[in-house]
């Protein structure tokens, strides 16, 4: 079952990231960056490119993204003129939107549109589903990949080319630059675990003996689960059974106050991005979660909580310090978007003729089948629509484009002599191969709302050519990957 395997390696990546940052990594990163770049901005924007690119191909993008966006802002920080900190931040946000987002296409955990594509290929019940895994992906995505980078690194460079930020590279610092090798190593062990696991899922392709599960199914169950009890739960000093239920109501406790957490949390990012008067939610919602978190540890300990902010320092990992770094606003947009989306697609939809689609989707599909038919070659139809889907990902949801599109793959396939399960790929690669706007995909949003002085006048241009890059380096990909199969 790889739905349940590529959604260990995503809970796992995310935990894996949160261990970095814990270790003080992202301080060393910046360090490391500074001293090495030679005061030279575009080695400082290839750096970031290539980070966010290499933890994508292992991590989920949007977890990526979240986690590097401390490091963006830390060096944002040390930009004082403010025409330099909105070149500076434009410039930033394009390496780690464009590395991460390569990066996520790269291989299958590296994006959750990826793993909804498997999931929509096994209710569809597409030929060749089967071959599709962590290991398959991996080794055809990274060449594609890499070529878009370089494109996507030459842009880059392009734009920053008129510019210079030398207040970035002024402040100096005796701190080692020296990355710790115990987390590197940690990390390093866990990514060939998975990778190994999932070498052996593609190549000997295991019998289910539970149920509907392999025995690799059940040793990425049986990591998932012990990777949380370690990061959350196992003390981190001194075994005690006390301590490990301590630390287990401190995991409970916050993930059920999670909904009022995000409540005041984005209250306070609202307040300062629009300067709405939010005080009084957030400061009422904040002392009745220090009430009720209070008494029931009073209860479960006979001691009182000082503060729910206070980091658990009893585990390697304070689930309170993960949920206060998440990007608020971000995730905010993204849930806008996703409700605009979610009516305009139901409009219409009338629930008695299910068979029937909204006006939105009706529309959508009547017009790509009748615009790409009267195209005599596969090939520039493929293109065509490549194009479609790409321009449309920075407008509209690309997870709500790869369901649009998925019931036509096999009406498509047959127009462009690809096999169902390749337009399947096609569809969800060409979906996340949208750069230019903040709400082309998740890892734009998020990157959009956490990183601060964005121009979007300054990101547009550059993702336009990203675009139209992508957009051929789809088409030529999954043309040959169709004639090798063939």
């Amino acid at each position: 079952m790889n739905l349940l395997q590529n959604s260990v390696i995503i809970l796992t990546g995310f935990l894996l990231s949160e261990m970095l940052v814990s270790a003080g990594m992202h301080q060393r990163l910046i360090e490391l960056l500074l001293r090495h770049s030679g005061k030279n901005l575009n080695a400082l924007l290839t750096a970031i490119l290539l980070i966010s690119y290499t933890l994508s191909i292992f991590i989920s993008h949007t977890i990526v993204v979240i986690s590097m966006i401390p490091v963006i802002n830390r060096l944002l920080s040390l930009v004082q003129q403010k025409d330099e900190k909105r070149i500076a931040a434009s410039l930033l946000y394009l390496a780690l939107t464009f590395g991460s987002n390569s990066g996520g296409m790269a291989s299958l955990a590296g994006s959750p549109q990826n793993i909804l594509a498997i999931a929509l290929a096994e209710l569809f019940k597409f030929d060749g589903r089967h071959l599709i895994t962590f290991f398959s992906w991996l080794g055809t995505g990274v060449p594609a990949t890499l070529v878009l980078l370089f494109f996507g690194r030459a842009i880059i460079l392009f734009t920053a080319k008129p510019f210079s930020i030398p207040s970035l590279f002024s402040e100096t610092s005796d701190a080692s630059t020296i990355l710790p090798h115990k987390p590197l190593l940690f990390l390093i062990s866990n990514l060939l675990l998975i990778g190994t696991l999932s070498a052996v899922q593609f190549f000997l392709k295991p019998i289910p003996i539970l149920f509907s599960l392999n025995s690799i199914d059940l040793c990425f169950l049986l990591y998932g689960t012990i990777f949380l009890f370690v990061a959350l739960i196992l003390p981190k000093k001194i075994f005690r059974m006390r301590a490990i239920f301590m630390n287990t109501i401190f995991l409970l406790l916050h993930l059920l106050g999670f909904p009022l957490i995000f409540i005041s949390r984005l209250s306070r990012e609202l307040e300062s991005r629009t300067g709405i008067p939010l005080k009084n939610v957030y400061r009422a919602i904040d002392q009745f979660l220090e009430r009720i978190f209070g008494r029931v540890w009073v209860h479960c300990f006979r001691e009182p909580m000082t503060s729910i902010d206070r980091p658990n320092a009893n585990s390697i990992l304070s689930i309170n310090v993960i949920i206060k770094d998440l990007p608020y606003f971000g995730i905010f947009l993204l849930l806008i978007a996703g409700m605009i989306l979610f009516a305009l697609f139901k409009a219409g939809d009338n629930p008695v003729t299910p068979e029937v689609d909204g006006y939105l989707l009706m529309l959508a599909k009547s017009t790509i089948l009748n615009t790409i038919e009267p195209f005599g070659n596969h090939f520039i139809q493929l293109l065509f629509l490549i194009i479609v889907i790409i321009f449309s990902s920075e407008l509209l949801s690309n997870t709500a484009l790869i369901v649009m599109f998925t019931p036509l793959a096999s009406v498509l396939a047959l127009q462009t002599s690809l096999p169902p399960i390749i337009m399947l790929l096609t569809i969800t690669i060409a979906a996340s191969s949208a750069f230019m706007t903040p709400v082309a995909t998740a890892a734009n949003t998020l990157a959009y709302g956490g990183i601060e002085h964005v121009s979007l006048k300054m990101i547009l241009l550059p993702g336009f050519f990203m675009n139209l890059i992508a957009t051929v380096m789809t088409a030529l990909f999954f043309s040959l990957l169709s004639w090798l199969m063939s």
